[in-house]
């Protein structure tokens, strides 16, 4: 029934990389590091512990079932998520220079061609895999699997946010303080990092009381803005 479902994005994608990703997961060819396995969210240490991946943990790092608690995965609907969080290792790698993109992008396929749309995560799982497409170059793959995650879940920030800070690498401010200001009508919660991101946005148009306004509630909400601080100080803006 979920590749029923599934079926538009896997064909709006290219059918050969992302079927042949379903089919083929990438999976680790190392042992964590220890950096690695501390910096990953709770869901997929449990994810990790519970699976085969279990062989890639640092030895002094694994833990115990009974530590679980709040955090089965039963609780995230993400389908075979040590795929999707071996996916996050595998984009941090890449981003350094010892890892690939298009690993990234297999186990991030792997994991969100199963999923419901109205697993909680959806959204989030979305917007990964649209990271991942955007770095292999593949741009227009990673819009449309973030304006999926947006149709589906117009709620959850974590596509907007995904595709906004894409649109700011490529010097379009204009475009995405639309997509936020999309996610702003739309949200029923305050977040520190959508804020920021706004904040960010309204800089780079030179528009400073906004950015100013914006990165003030950010902070009260948690977010540390003192390098957009540092930059406005710097022309006389803060």
């Amino acid at each position: 029934m979920s590749g029923k479902k599934k079926l538009p994005l896997l064909l709006a994608l290219s059918a050969s990389f992302v079927l042949g990703a379903v089919a083929r997961p990438a999976c680790a060819e190392t042992v964590l590091t220890p950096i690695e396995w501390v910096a990953m969210p709770v869901f997929c240490k449990v994810a990790f512990q519970k699976s085969a991946y279990v062989r890639y943990i640092p030895a002094d790092y694994r833990f115990q079932r009974e530590s679980y608690g709040k955090h089965d995965l039963s609780t995230h609907g993400i389908p075979g998520a040590h795929h999707f969080c071996m996916g996050m290792v595998e984009l941090n790698r890449a981003k350094r220079g010892n890892g690939t993109y298009e690993k990234a992008v297999e186990d991030f396929a792997y994991s969100q061609g199963d999923m419901e749309p109205n697993a909680p995560m959806f959204s989030y799982v979305n917007a990964y895999l649209g990271r991942a497409l955007y770095l292999t170059g593949k741009r227009s793959q990673a819009a449309k699997v973030w304006m999926q995650g947006i149709t589906i879940q117009p709620k959850s920030r974590e596509s907007y946010l995904a595709m906004a800070e894409a649109m700011l690498s490529e010097h379009r401010p204009q475009d995405a303080l639309t997509v936020l200001q999309k996610f702003d009508a739309a949200k029923e919660a305050e977040y520190p990092d959508a804020e920021h991101f706004m904040a960010q946005t309204y800089f780079e148009l030179k528009q400073y009381d906004e950015a100013k306004k914006h990165a003030e509630k950010a902070y009260e909400l948690g977010y540390p803005v003192y390098g957009l601080r540092d930059k406005m100080k710097r022309i006389g803006k803060w």
